[in-house]
């Protein structure tokens, strides 16, 4: 049986400035994915009218034809949080966010890179739903394990980036400006690179393959803007992203002043 071995590079060789001219595949890959589900409209107006009950049912029926209802499973939390049951609110909502999970994986698996803000423009609401869900899971298990807890806070910021990442009123970056290798004096230095870790789930599934972000290393000494430029599935690509954010660095420098600047980031992932 093959034993998993992580192997992380972030050298020289591939620790590289990203130019703003980026090569995308055709759009017409993106139209080849859907959102799986519909909400069902008639137990989402039910809990908004303060019909728990009845949108408990309504939901329940949805969630019952289609568990790949996101938005369905999402407002079943919600209304049984009203009711104060809180273990079936807990349960609705892991449910959802871990189809937020899955909804990411769908939308990368097919694709080596591209556009991936009107790629996931179409499923914002969704996304936000589940981060939501993540929160609210979080909230109604105050015993969690400290892994599982760290686990499902990372799942949040995952989940809550991409919805922040896919909403048309969010400028991109708008607080920062962002230079290329070229304009900089100095380029940003890394100091410590965590390497993420390979997943049970793609462990068992033996996926291997390379995560590639784009990054943004910011003046202030955080790596934000994290984003996917090629993806692996079952929490891979979440996995490097949450080493990526622990990147400690010295930040660019021009005329002397500390800058912001794109990077590459790759993060290999192989079993032996």
């Amino acid at each position: 049986m093959l034993e998993p071995r992580l192997r992380c590079l972030l050298s020289s060789a591939i620790f590289l400035c990203v130019s703003h001219h980026i090569v995308y595949p055709s759009a017409n890959i993106f139209t080849q994915i859907r959102i799986s589900s519909t909400p069902d409209t008639t137990g989402i107006e039910l809990y908004e009218k303060g019909d728990n009950v009845a949108a408990i049912k309504a939901l329940k029926a949805t969630v019952k034809h289609n568990r790949a209802d996101l938005t369905a499973w999402y407002y079943l939390g919600l209304a049984f949080d009203r009711q104060g049951k809180t273990s079936d609110a807990r349960k609705a909502h892991e449910k959802a966010a871990k189809l937020g999970d899955a909804l990411i994986d769908a939308r990368f698996t097919p694709l080596g890179g591209g556009d991936f803000r009107a790629l996931f423009q179409e499923i914002h609401e969704p996304l936000s739903q589940a981060a939501e869900s993540a929160k609210r899971y979080i909230a109604l298990n105050p015993k969690l394990s400290k892994s599982k807890l760290e686990d499902w806070i990372d799942r949040e910021e995952y989940l809550r980036s991409f919805a922040g990442f896919s909403d048309t009123k969010n400028v991109d970056s708008s607080q920062y400006r962002i230079l290329s290798g070229r304009e900089v004096t100095t380029k940003a230095r890394v100091t410590q690179k965590p390497e993420p870790q390979y997943t049970e789930k793609a462990r068992q599934n033996q996926i291997t393959g390379t995560v590639v972000l784009r990054a943004i290393f910011a003046a202030d000494g955080k790596v934000v803007g994290i984003f996917p430029l090629r993806a692996l599935p079952y929490g891979l690509t979440r996995s490097a992203i949450k080493a990526a954010r622990r990147i400690k660095f010295i930040p660019a420098t021009k005329d002397g002043q500390p800058v912001s600047m794109w990077m590459l980031l790759e993060y290999n992932f192989n079993l032996y």
